[in-house]
């Protein structure tokens, strides 16, 4: 049951929705102190202290049998820039089986396609540090970001306030829009859309969007789950769910 005070993550579902049969899934949340429901509010510079915490929680997974544990957020591994990769790692050493973090996750994707050029559809990355937090990430492992903008520069959404709202509140219509107004501004000059924000969320919608941009889409959830498939040596239970996923 959601509330309104609660954030709702309901990844895991959406995990086995694509996970093939047997599949299951469990969940340990954590609480990073000083974090809001705003983007001003949730603080880069607790994220960053977060990573100890994040190491704790998998390896309580990892007692209870999970076989890989994934992480959701881009920033809890995308912060750390070039180290992000090596944050995934200290997660995995500590926990002892494979661990993936959502931000390194979609550095690994855009390597596995051969990207180097991107176009960012932000998202309620609206603020300078989460702006140039998303880009020194991509840019520190060697990506080049041709086009960077969110909601509000697009003129999907008018304030900051109703970014903020969105940000809690999926809705997969606004989602495809960006990706489509993002595609449009960028044209042939770019090798594919990476949707930042882990609630933008696109399984189900990567397929529909990579046919009318003729560009791959690589967002959050989209490279969450082609890892953690990846890491158990697994397929998705069906096609259809778009380049990366259905690559598996």
């Amino acid at each position: 049951m959601n509330s309104s005070t609660q954030p709702w993550n309901d990844t895991p579902l959406d995990f086995l929705r694509v996970a093939p049969d047997g599949t299951s899934a469990a969940g340990a949340y954590f609480l990073a102190r000083g974090l809001g429901r705003t983007m001003a509010e949730f603080r880069l510079d607790r994220i960053v202290e977060a990573l100890p915490t994040i190491q704790e929680a998998a390896q309580d997974l990892a007692v209870a049998g999970a076989d890989v544990v994934a992480q959701f957020g881009i920033p809890f591994s995308l912060i750390h820039a070039e180290r992000a990769r090596e944050s995934q790692s200290r997660v995995a050493d500590a926990a002892g089986i494979p661990v993936v973090l959502m931000g390194a996750a979609m550095l690994d994707a855009l390597d596995h396609l051969g990207i180097h050029r991107i176009a960012i559809a932000g998202g309620y990355y609206a603020t300078d540090d989460w702006t140039s937090m998303a880009r020194r990430g991509f840019e520190s492992n060697g990506f080049e970001v041709i086009l960077q903008e969110s909601w509000i520069e697009q003129g999907i959404v008018a304030s900051v306030e109703e970014s903020d709202r969105l940000a809690w509140e999926h809705d997969a219509a606004i989602t495809k829009a960006h990706v489509l107004r993002t595609a449009e501004r960028t044209g042939p000059s770019v090798d594919a859309i990476v949707v930042c924000g882990g609630g933008l969320r696109l399984l189900g919608h990567a397929a529909e969007l990579e046919a009318a941009t003729s560009l791959p889409v690589v967002a959050g959830d989209l490279a969450l789950f082609w890892a953690t498939l990846k890491a158990i040596d697994a397929k998705p239970r069906s096609a259809g769910w778009g380049r990366l996923l259905d690559g598996l």
